[in-house]
Parts: structure tokens; sequence; C-alpha cells
């Protein structure tokens, strides 16, 4: 199998190669009893998806609280303190400055989704309050709104970070005692669905199932925020979007058994 860089690895070496930094910034955030990530991901483990294999090793610093990720090739990838909040881990990366990014991720299940994505989270972010979201938490910004510090509160962002999580690959979590269990004892995912269509979407949008299960589905906007909840028992779901305002819209689907992981599909309304 092919070693390749997963999707987090390229977007930091995207950052340093003549790409902005991120416009937004936190201000010191005291992470109390940051993780020691060892106890969920091994100090070695591989991160596999369709189209990206990486081996990397682990060690915490029990002193400072930070987790350092490297890569078999000896580059380190993050270091960040740990904590985990309504089921997202948040990576808390300190610069030079002081000044602090974050970035969550999903893991559990055998799966990790959006490790080592700060910098794409933190251009997201960045957008955001750019246009003008989250202005409760700007602390500080200059008058061309190109340097932002912010006031981190897990509450309010949480939304946001799991929208973000929500465009991100979902990879295989391969340590040493899983590598000798067989793949299909793993949790697997939401069965094929084709849809939603159309999309773009004007009235209404469907959703076909490979199979008629019980299925949680909820229709959520672009920053996370939750608008509809739908009970889908049969193999096609249609819900309308007539009042609906154009803009990009996040369709979740979750079994009802709980037991694969949640697909996250996108929708674009126009009117």
């Amino acid at each position: 199998m092919r070693t390749l860089c997963f999707l987090g690895l390229v977007i930091l070496l995207a950052g340093c190669d003549g790409q902005s930094n991120p416009k937004a910034q936190f201000d010191p955030i005291a992470v109390k009893r940051p993780l020691n990530m060892t106890r969920k991901l091994s100090d070695e483990f591989t991160l596999v998806s369709p189209d990206d294999t990486l081996e990397l090793r682990l060690a915490f610093d029990a002193a400072t609280g930070r987790n350092t990720f490297i890569t078999s090739t000896a580059d380190t990838v993050l270091t960040a303190r740990v904590f985990r909040f309504r089921g997202l881990y948040y990576f808390v990366e300190t610069g030079s400055d002081g000044a602090n990014w974050v970035h969550a991720a999903r893991i559990g299940r055998g799966q990790v989704q959006g490790l080592n994505t700060g910098y794409r989270q933190m251009i997201a972010l960045s957008g955001q309050v750019q246009q003008g979201n989250f202005s409760e938490l700007v602390r500080f910004r200059n008058a061309s709104n190109d340097s932002l510090r912010l006031r981190f509160d897990r509450r309010q962002l949480r939304n946001f970070y799991a929208a973000q999580l929500d465009s991100l690959p979902v990879y295989r979590l391969q340590t040493r005692e899983s590598r000798s269990i067989p793949a299909e004892a793993l949790a697997p995912s939401v069965a094929p669905v084709v849809g939603p269509y159309p999309n773009p979407a004007r009235q209404q949008a469907s959703l076909d199932f490979a199979i008629a299960a019980d299925r949680l589905v909820t229709l959520c906007d672009e920053h996370g925020r939750l608008l509809r909840t739908f009970s889908a028992v049969g193999r096609r779901l249609t819900f309308s979007v007539a009042d609906l305002p154009t803009g990009n819209y996040i369709v979740r689907i979750r079994e009802g058994n709980g037991g694969a992981a949640p697909l996250a599909l996108r929708l674009l309304v126009e009117q």
C-alpha cells in the first residue's frame, strides 16, 4: 500500500507555501486537564482512507500536557494540548506569540475525522468572523479587519466545529491491537445513499437509501445550526426546502441503531 500525505498534513504544508495565515487567532486558552491521547490513539497508529495512508507516532509530555504527532519520516505535524467537549476532541496549538489555533476532531469506533486540520478550520473561522459571525467573541480587530483576536467559547463554537468536521473525510484507525481485527468487524459506515437530489434544490430534496431502516436525518445550515429533524424508515425521504434562503446546507444521516458512523452530505439551495 502506498503511503501518501493525508488531508491534514497537506493543509498544514499548504499554509507554509505562500498562502496567508488565518486572520483570526485565539487568546491563550487554559486547558486544565490535558488529555493523554496515547490512551485513545496508541503511541503508534495508522490512518487509512480509500486514498490516503499515514503512519504516525505519538508522544505525550506530562509536564506540559502536549501531545506530539510525528510521521514515519520524523516530521512533526502537530503539537497540541487536547480536551474533550460534547463528543469532540479539541486540539489547542500555541504559536510563538502566545496566540492559539484550535481545531476539532472526531475520534471513536475505530475512526478519526479532522485530525491535524488546524489551518483549514482556522481559515474557515476567520472567514466567518470577517462576515460578522461570532462578533461576541471578538476581543480585538484592526481597522482593515485582517487581524482578529478571539475569546474561545467551546459552547458557542461547538456547532461551527461540528459542521467543519462534516466536510472532512473519515479515516479508519489502525493500532497494533486493531490490526488483528477483521475489517468487517469494525464499525460500518451508513448504508449507501443516493442524494440529496436535485442538487441544487428549489422546492424539495430527496434521499434514496439502499435498504429500508430506522434513520435520523437532520438538516443544518453551513454554520452547523440545526434547522430540521426527520425520521426516515423507508427507502426514500423527501423534504421541503421551499422556505429556505439560498445557501449551503448539511444533511446528516445517522442509523437508528447507532452502530454506524454518521454520514454528512452537502445540499445547495437556490431560490
